[in-house]
């Protein structure tokens, strides 16, 4: 499995923790990135894809820094003072500024944050700016060179370094702007050196003065945007529009109050269509801005047209927009509108989502979803009664004395010092001297140790419905028979369970939007979330009162659904690899293949990867069949046990071997 793939999921997990306390919420589901608002434009739930197993490097960097990006905004934007702008084109401009302010904080506060700041920066410049200024060069439309080209140009006056290098390693875009920069350089030291978000309030209307855009452009002198006609509800948005609920394809902090503003400005909101991902059909976002708001026939059909349009947005745009392409004033700020209506935020939750079903569509294993995985110490149930653990101990206590025993004696033969002569390093051994008369160096000899109980083991019990009935019990007592005996070697153990939770309300109306944007791939491989009760932890003894009734309570808690076991084998073994122990060994009880909603044979092809990869990351696995034969599908070690009395004759030759062998 991707390294970084796995360190990214578990970031988001204690940002996740981190960030619940200010009532935000990041969450990874499916494949779109996107961030919903409250009415005040502070964003409540920041949502990332699931990244897949096969994720390349870069989609990674830019899903951590368009993070941070948001993390930025949460710490360090008023959205209060944002919201006092009535005007959209302020509000787009004042967001490239805080942009820039918000990710230099970012930096200074969390390391780290910098780097992943500027790759994300970097893939927005690569992904996003340079097609769209090629694709608006391709049509002469040189206002719409311009307008992409001022965000990268306007945050190289922040000092953010990545642009600064954009600027001056394409001269030919450099130019472009010249005029519009040169205009504006004298409030380079204000742009760059912002400490508020008030105060980007205030050096965006210098900025947009000084390019020419005066009067009615004050935070609280224009009045608000009008009302588009809304889209028709019912049926998932397509990609690039706001989803259902309140979505934006980026934060876009601080949008005004209502709904219908923050569609018309399009900062931080989904504005426009998405077409091929290219990054020109980012100018459909501010349909309705500019000149276009005096008539409302004509905003009305652009309103329609970009309700239905598919692929080819970029081309319909570039036919049906009324804006000059001859470098006129009125053209470049309508130009200058709509691409800056759709934010850095909006445009980096697009590129990532188009990467994230790319990606999507060549993973042999997709998952929607980890935010409700559960891993915990088993919760004992109100209705447990201590004849259920004395039962179990009835059962197995009588063996594990024995065994304890034999495998004792076994590691303590193994464990016997032995002296191997004969080497040409170690203690000098008069014995072999006489090899010096023959030109034979190996004249010394070196002590070899045992380690046979340097080894951690990690038992994983199958507790899915399929174990039902004898399976269970027959399970639970070998795990508790084993886990003792280990217990009383000092050989440190952890007993861990697996099956799956609930179902998170409204999935099947999650999964159909979201599948729709895989198009030909199948779907999502796992849909459920999984729930893995710990038994005994390594660092408890089978000794404690708690640990010995989770034993006793497992085969009657009620917690048996379906079964992931390539991913809960993976979760388990994760486990383990963080033990210090040299040796290491996993012991899987199981009655059959995985299962699970909307599950296929990919599951059962994730499980023997997985086995391998493990075996690979040097622990030996072992998979016992619970009254099943299944394992021998799945497991190149493997075994039977179809009663627990068959435990000291089959289960100990097998576990002393894994030790001693």
């Amino acid at each position: 499995m991707n390294e970084r793939v796995v360190v990214m999921r578990e970031a988001v997990v204690k940002l996740t923790q981190m960030l619940a306390g200010k009532g935000i919420h990041v969450t990874q589901q499916g494949v779109q990135a996107y961030v919903e608002q409250g009415p005040d434009g502070e964003p409540k739930r920041v949502n990332l894809p699931f990244i897949p197993d096969n994720a390349s490097d870069e989609l990674i960097a830019a899903i951590q820094g368009f993070l941070d990006h948001e993390v930025a905004h949460i710490l360090f934007t008023d959205f209060k003072a944002a919201g006092k702008i009535t005007d959209a084109t302020l509000h787009n401009m004042w967001n490239i500024i805080e942009d820039a302010r918000i990710e230099k904080a970012m930096a200074q506060r969390f390391t780290g944050s910098g780097h992943n700041i500027s790759v994300t920066g970097k893939f927005f410049l690569d992904k996003y700016t340079k097609p769209t200024v090629a694709a608006a060069a391709k049509k002469g439309d040189v206002n719409g060179v311009k307008a992409a080209v001022m965000v990268p140009a306007i945050r190289a006056l922040a000092g953010q370094q990545i642009f600064k290098e954009f600027m001056s390693n394409h001269p030919d875009m450099e130019s472009a702007v010249a005029d519009e920069v040169a205009k504006i350089s004298h409030l380079q030291s204000k742009i760059e050196n912002c400490s508020s978000s008030a105060e980007a309030v205030e050096v965006a209307q210098e900025v947009l003065t000084a390019l020419g855009k005066g009067g009615g452009s004050g935070a609280g002198g224009a009045s608000a945007p009008k009302k588009k006609k809304e889209k028709p509800a019912g049926g998932p948005a397509k990609h690039g529009e706001k989803p259902k609920g309140g979505k934006s394809g980026g934060s876009s902090a601080g949008e005004g109050e209502e709904d219908e503003d923050e569609e018309e400005s399009g900062a931080g909101g989904s504005g426009g269509e998405e077409g091929d991902g290219e990054g020109e059909d980012e100018e459909s976002g501010a349909a309705g801005a500019g000149d276009d708001e005096d008539d409302p026939a004509e905003s009305e059909e652009e309103d329609e047209a970009a309700a239905s349009a598919g692929d080819d947005d970029a081309e319909s745009e570039g036919e049906d927009s009324e804006s000059s392409t001859d470098g006129s004033s009125s053209g470049f700020f309508e130009a200058l509108d709509k691409e800056i209506a759709n934010g850095f935020d909006e445009a980096m939750s697009n590129l990532i989502t188009n990467e994230a079903i790319e990606a999507a569509k060549k993973s042999d294993y997709l998952v929607f979803s980890k935010d409700r995985d559960l891993v915990e110490p088993l919760k004992i149930g109100s209705s447990f009664k201590s004849e259920m653990l004395k039962n179990m101990a009835e059962a197995v206590d009588h063996m594990v004395a024995p065994l304890q025993k034999d495998l004792e004696r076994a590691i303590s033969a193994r464990s016997l010092a032995v002296w191997e002569n004969g080497r040409r390093s170690g203690r000098l051994h008069s014995g072999n001297l006489s090899r010096l008369a023959v030109g034979d160096p190996r004249v010394f000899r070196k002590k070899h140790e045992s380690t046979s109980k340097d080894v951690a083991v990690e038992l994983v019990v199958d507790m899915s419905g399929s174990m039902g009935g004898s399976k269970i019990h027959t399970a639970a007592k070998a795990a508790y028979a084993l886990a003792s005996v280990l217990d009383r070697l000092n050989i440190k153990c952890e007993v861990i369970c697996f099956t799956t939770g609930s179902l998170e309300p409204g999935i099947w109306e999650k999964l159909e939007e979201e599948e729709k944007l895989l198009g030909g791939k199948a779907g999502f491989s796992r849909v459920e979330s999984l729930y893995m009760p710990i038994l005994k932890q390594f660092n408890e003894r089978m000794t404690s009162t708690e640990v010995r009734n989770r034993f006793g309570w497992l085969p009657h808690s009620g917690h048996m659904a379906n079964n992931v076991d390539g991913e809960s084998v993976a979760i388990a073994a994760r486990r383990l690899m963080l033990r210090r122990e040299a040796g290491k060994i996993m012991i899987v009880l199981s009655d059959g293949a995985p299962a699970c909603y909307k599950g296929g044979p990919e599951l059962r092809h994730h499980l023997k990867d997985t086995i391998e990869s493990v075996e690979k990351a040097g622990v030996r696995v072992v998979g016992i069949g619970i009254e099943s034969t299944e394992v021998t599908r799945f497991y190149k070690r493997h075994m039977v046990l179809n009663d627990v009395t068959e435990l000291p004759a089959r289960v100990m030759k097998e576990l002393r071997q894994l030790l001693i062998g």
